[in-house]
């Protein structure tokens, strides 16, 4: 019984630090930092959310590229042809973003950061939305 016990905890622990191991590349800032680096001009801002969670409000001049479509990775590199600008990537709580960056990342884009906490974190920090 011990025997399956270790082996039980051995494998959460496993489990566990795959994705942390997988994300760990991915550069991460919070709201206050992410307005930082939008005010800054030099990042395009991408929202990964749907079409519809777009339209409901998102952060001014955001692309929308819809996380779920199956076609997101060839409309990705259609519209951004420079993979060495800086990009911002956010989704409605932060999880859609981390994946589309690491997306990216695999596509070649070198300058990647998600925006932890995605638009909510947005909302909840009172930062502007535009419709």
């Amino acid at each position: 019984m011990k025997g399956k016990s270790l082996f039980f905890k051995l494998f959460m622990v496993v489990a566990l630090l795959i994705p942390a191991f997988a994300f760990a590349e991915i550069k991460n800032e919070d709201v206050a930092k992410v307005e930082e680096l939008i005010k800054s001009g030099k990042y395009t801002v991408i929202d990964v959310r749907t079409k519809e969670e777009y339209d409901a409000g998102h952060i001014k001049g955001a692309l929308n590229f819809d996380y779920y479509n199956d076609d997101f990775e060839e409309k990705i590199e259609e519209a951004l042809k420079d993979k060495d600008k800086p990009y911002i990537v956010y989704c409605r709580s932060g999880m859609r973003s981390l994946y589309s960056a690491e997306i990216l990342e695999e596509l070649g884009y070198t300058n990647v950061t998600n925006m932890k906490g995605g638009f909510l974190a947005w909302q909840s920090a009172g930062k502007p939305v535009a419709e």
